[in-house]
């Protein structure tokens, strides 16, 4: 379990450097007119709570497999709604970038949400064998 985490671990940071970089360079260069204070802790938060459900569905296949699947729904549902309010909250105390936020905050859904279920979907293949 551990080699696993680990794996995953180097393979998140070394994605979340890759986007931090290329955040930075559109910010300062292309879309400097639309630069978000918040992105790098945007990308922080989600960056740990993919940490955090990748370790804790690691525990779920090493203790119940059998109940993986719905444990992982479950936990992703909670996932999305955490981030669902986060996005309010922020578009509520900071309606002005409401749109650049959006933006931001949906690619990195997307890139990290996909990052996440590739992660597992491995997980899951490497178990059976």
């Amino acid at each position: 379990m551990e080699n696993n985490f680990s794996k995953f671990f180097r393979g998140l940071t070394t994605f979340t450097i890759v986007i931090l970089v290329t955040g930075i360079i559109l910010f300062l260069t292309i879309l400097k007119q639309h630069f978000l204070f918040i992105f790098p802790f945007v990308l922080l938060f989600y960056y740990a709570s993919t940490l955090v459900l990748h370790k804790y569905m690691l525990w779920i296949t090493r203790n119940d497999v059998s109940k993986f699947s719905f444990k992982f729904m479950m936990l992703s549902f909670l996932k999305m709604f955490i981030y669902i309010v986060f996005g309010v909250l922020y578009i509520v105390f900071d309606e002005e970038n409401a749109v650049n936020f959006l933006i931001v905050y949906l690619l990195l859904y997307v890139a990290y949400a996909v990052y996440e279920v590739k992660s597992v979907m491995k997980l899951i293949n490497d178990s059976k064998v």
